[in-house]
């Protein structure tokens, strides 16, 4: 008996350890950034600005519209450090002093004020400022053209004094941040904007409304106490705009502003008023004023304690600009210099040099791919540079800003520039020395596209591109020697393809043969195991493709901002083949000449991102469409027209008129076909109370109609907190699960099927609901109530096969945390048993069998996706982004209804269930992600490899990170470690173990004969 059992013991354990392979994977050290990438975003900058360290010399500070602080290395453009605030905090002001920068914040009702480290950005201090409150409907100078929020570094370190909201003053202690006095303005009807200081008194500049314009007030406090007074300027400005405030720190601050003829300044703190005649501006003072025929602009150079600023003019032949300075002893307007040259998009910025001298930059673009900066010195009014610098319009839109720096141990400029894309770059003379594609920072959508084969795809084809008429008259003989001819230009890569194929042979390096390809001109082609595909984003106005082999190297990206205001949606529509380029549509939204919104399609080639313009069928299928339609629903539609093969895409309007596109005679036809098994659904977005099933109406006339086949009113008090929908391109290997009896639990495979989560708030803590809901008829096949659920914390959901898996924070006192849900759905509780129809039908009463299982998990997500094989095979993994900007992947087996409760029996071991656990594992081996903040994550999406058992992984928000993750491991290629050299030696050790032995053995066979 015992040695009976010894064996079962040892099997035992050997099978316990074989569930477990794959839980205890990992990532070796020397295995991060091989294949996975991480690019780091921070936005487009709202303030930038050269802040210069005592000991490690000058650095760019940014503070973005992603509510991001940054500092960025000017010579690499490196992020030395940075700091993601959460979503829902607006970065409003954000200041240098010395070796510290001050930030300001608002989150809900309370503003936030930080210190931070400008070297290191760690935080010193942080101060929450509450009871800020104004009517900013009272007066829209707020809303509409200046924040009301305003930062100064008083002088011998009296404090920090922040503006908030235009009416509230607090003075801050330099080292600990705390509230030394505090003035709160009672007057409604005055904004203040800006802060100024200056021998111990500080002054706040602001507009007060009256019946047709506004009138300058000023506040003037003692920084030691608070004490203020209000003075009311002689004044009547029309706009915030045409008033600007210079000055202070180490002199008198000026307000000058533009009214009536007149630019007028006033000394701060007095109420004498200078004025200089616009008219003998025009005329006598600025020559190239002579021609205006607009209002001017006042234009703050941002120079801190100087008093020079900007005029800017529109005459016949462009914009002007000259120089103008506030003299501190005498209040009155000095001109410096004209800078003469009239353009429409000159953007200017200014500072000094080592000596004081004041610098000035102008830059525009001034060809397709060329922009233009002029280094001046107005004091002197000496030019001292002229740089033409290369600059694609067509992937990055105009300059918007403009930061100048001097280096102090150089004579040349460094300018930071933010393109309309907003994107940043840095120039230095001539060039430029690095750029940063913030506009991914903005990925509204992003999808995976197949390359195509080498060898049926290249950008020159020959045969495959030819028309009929030109085959007829190529003589087979012609036709042999051109192919002769190719194959002889591409010998010349036949030495780098033999030591690619060595180097992948010996050591596995099966990206070395992409290497080599890379600089030829058959670049755009997949790689052996399908691991290279293009990454098409779509951001606010710009369409960029990435690299997934090459680090997330941009191939092309292309800006459309003078087209589009900005871009919802993008579809593949049609996928490599052999004749015809990949093609993705994509889909914003612009105003017309009369103001109207209109909806506008791209239709491009996704290898170059050009408009695809067909050689036939042009006029059926333009390269640009506008449709004076604004979208309700936006759908690709699984049927393609048969002229280009390409994807339908239908357009639901908010007339609810149904249009596709393209829209010819035979895409109608198609559709028509395919229109009576289509439904689909609207009022399906986060925050309805109902869902509504729609179907279009048969008939030739375009746009379709389409009615209502049901409507499902949530009880009250319930919305939509979240959706999942199967992803498109999911492979289903198999129909049933195979139990460790050899029975079949057969799959509940619905097409239609979508999971809604709602919650209901009417009582605290929430409801959540979930429903699955067939989109055919809106019946609910199977409802579940969550009580107790936190409904602040985001709900997220996700659908792939039979599962669904769904995330909440639960109140509970007993299970207080978050919570992880999943469902498989069968055609039946019973084995082997299935619906009796043999086609699946919606129509049917047949209801699906939910098994379901909730688990306690480790952590907040932000996003759900689940990894997707070439046929559905290996296990599934489903991807978390977590709250702590990290991708964690769980294993379907884990998050699995059937893990018993109880002691595994035999059937549960062949099975290879895993024993019940409350609480999935906060396993680090499990971060796919490693150490790396991938911050702001919104969405995770996937893409088969060519590999069954690999799935390419990205994860986009702010950042983008890219991977490749094997849930079952590389079962079908050889391990990087596995020695083909020794395999090798050991063939070749045979070979010649064989001709020596060979001869021995007949020679003793041939004896044994004669004995």
């Amino acid at each position: 008996m015992r040695r009976l059992l010894a064996p079962r013991i040892f099997a035992f354990v050997i099978l316990t350890l074989t569930l477990f392979v794959e839980l205890v994977s990992s990532l070796y050290a020397n295995q991060a950034g091989v294949i996975d990438w991480h690019h780091q975003y921070i936005g487009t900058p709202k303030v930038s600005f050269f802040h210069k360290f005592v000991s490690r010399g000058a650095y760019v500070l940014i503070a973005s519209d992603r509510n991001v602080l940054a500092s960025i290395n000017v010579r690499s453009g490196n992020i030395d450090w940075r700091q993601v605030f959460d979503e829902n905090e607006n970065i409003l002001a954000f200041k240098g002093y010395e070796n510290t920068a001050i930030s300001v914040s608002q989150r809900d009702n309370d503003y936030i004020v930080r210190s931070w480290e400008s070297h290191s950005g760690f935080m010193l201090w942080e101060n929450r400022i509450k009871n800020v409150r104004i009517d900013k409907n009272s007066n829209p100078i707020i809303e509409n053209d200046a924040p009301g929020v305003d930062v100064i570094f008083a002088a011998n370190n009296l404090g920090i004094l922040i503006l908030l909201e235009g009416s509230t003053v607090i003075n801050l202690n330099v080292t600990d941040g705390s509230q030394m006095w505090r003035s709160d303005l009672t007057d409604s009807s005055t904004i203040f904007y800006k802060l100024v200081e200056f021998k111990e008194k500080a002054y706040g500049v602001g507009l007060k409304k009256s019946f047709s314009s506004y009138t300058i007030e000023v506040i003037t406090y003692d920084i030691t106490n608070g004490i203020s007074k209000l003075q009311s300027l002689n004044s009547k400005v029309g706009n915030i705009k045409d008033m600007i405030v210079l000055g202070g720190s180490i002199q008198d601050g000026f307000i000058i502003w533009n009214e009536g003829g007149f630019i007028r300044v006033n000394r701060l703190g007095t109420l004498v008023i200078e004025q200089s005649s616009l008219e003998e501006l025009y005329e006598n003072v600025i020559p190239s004023f002579a021609n205006a025929n607009g209002k001017l602009a006042l234009l703050d150079l941002n120079l801190g304690s100087r008093t020079e600023f900007l005029v800017e003019v529109p005459t016949k032949e462009g914009n002007t600009a000259a120089v103008f300075k506030v003299d501190s002893e005498s209040g009155r307007l000095v001109a410096l210099y004209d800078l003469e040259e009239k353009s429409e998009n000159s953007l200017y910025s200014a500072t000094f040099d080592k000596n004081s001298r004041l610098i000035i930059s102008r830059s525009r673009v001034v060809a397709e791919d060329v922009a233009k900066v002029d280094i001046i010195a107005p004091g002197t009014g000496l030019v001292l540079g002229n740089y033409e610098i290369p600059y694609s319009l067509n992937s990055y839109g105009d300059l918007k800003k403009t930061v100048l720096d001097v280096d102090s141990k150089a004579t040349g400029y460094r300018m930071l520039v933010t393109s309309a894309d907003g994107s940043i770059h840095f120039w230095k003379d001539h060039d430029m020395v690095w750029k940063s594609e913030e506009s991914l920072a903005h990925t509204i959508e992003a999808e995976f596209l197949d390359l195509p084969e080498r060898k049926l795809w290249t950008q020159e084809v020959d045969e495959l591109a030819e028309q009929p008429e030109e085959s007829e008259t190529i003589s087979p003989l012609a036709r042999y020697i051109r192919r002769v001819k190719t194959h002889i230009e591409q010998l010349k890569d036949f030495p780098a393809y033999l030591t690619a194929y060595v180097q992948r042979f010996i050591i596995g390096d099966h990206e070395a043969e992409l290497r080599f390809t890379d600089k030829s001109k058959f670049s755009l082609h997949r790689d052996t195991f399908g691991f290279r595909k293009l990454l098409i984003f779509v951001t606010r106005t710009k369409l960029v493709a990435l690299d997934t082999i090459n680090k997330g190297q941009i191939i092309w990206s292309r800006y459309f901002g003078n087209d589009v205001f900005e871009f919802n949606k993008i579809f593949i529509v049609r996928s490599s083949t052999v004749k015809y380029p990949p093609l993705v549509v994509a889909i914003g939204i612009q105003r017309d000449s009369k103001g109207k919104i209109v909806t506008r399609l791209f239709r491009l080639n996704a290898l170059t991102g050009e408009n695809f313009i067909p050689t036939e069928n042009e006029k059926y299928f333009p390269s640009e469409l506008s449709l004076p339609i604004i979208t309700k629903r936006i759908l690709k539609l699984p049927v393609e027209e048969p002229d280009e093969r390409t994807h339908i895409i239908a357009l639901i309007d908010e007339e609810l008129k149904f249009h596709i596109y393209p829209n010819h005679e035979n895409a109608v036809k198609a559709f028509i076909q395919f229109a009576p098994s289509f439904y689909f659904t609207l009022s399906d977005d986060i925050g309805e109370k109902s869902l509504k099933g729609y179907k279009v109406v048969k008939n030739n006339v375009q746009p379709f109609d389409i009615t209502e086949v049901w409507i499902l009113n949530f009880p009250e008090g319930e919305s939509i907190a979240a959706i999942g929908r199967r992803p498109q391109n999911e492979k289903i290997a198999s129909l049933g699960r195979v139990l460790g009896d050899r029975s079949v639990l057969y799959k509940y495979l619905n097409p239609h099927l979508v999971a809604i989560a709602t919650l209901s708030t009417s009582k605290t803590p929430a409801t959540l609901n979930i429903y699955l809901i067939d989109i055919v008829k809106g019946s609910i096949l199977h409802h579940a109530t969550h009580e107790n659920v936190g409904y602040l914390h985001p709900i997220r959901i996700a659908q792939i096969e039979n599962s669904i898996v769904y995330h909440f924070w639960s109140e509970n006192y007993n299970e207080k945390g978050y919570v992880a849900v999943v469902y498989e759905l069968y055609e039946s509780e019973i084995k082997d048993q299935r619906f009796e129809s043999p086609v699946f039908s919606s129509f049917a009463h047949e209801r699906p069998y939910v098994s379901a299982q909730a688990y306690m998990f480790p952590y907040g997500i932000n996003a759900i996706g689940v990894t997707i094989t070439k046929h559905g095979i290996a296990t599934r993994e489903f991807l978390f982004a977590l709250d702590t900007d990290q991708v964690f992947g769980v294993s379907k087996r884990f998050l699995d209804p059937r893990r018993p409760q109880r002691v595994l029996t035999n059937e549960d071991k062949e099975e290879m269930l895993i024993p019940y656990d409350p609480a999935i594992p906060d396993n680090k081996k499990w971060v796919l992600s490693y150490h790396l903040p991938v911050a702001g994550i919104r969405q995770i999406i996937t893409s088969p490899a060519l590999l069954e058992s690999t799935t390419l992984v990205l994860a986009y928000g702010l950042d983008l990170w890219f991977t490749r993750e094997a849930p079952s491991k590389t079962f079908d290629v050889l391990s990087e470690d596995f020695s083909k050299g020794t395999l090798l030696a050991t063939i070749f050790g045979l070979i010649l173990g064989i001709l020596i032995t060979k001869p021995m053995v007949r020679r003793k066979k041939v004896n044994a004969r004669w004995y």
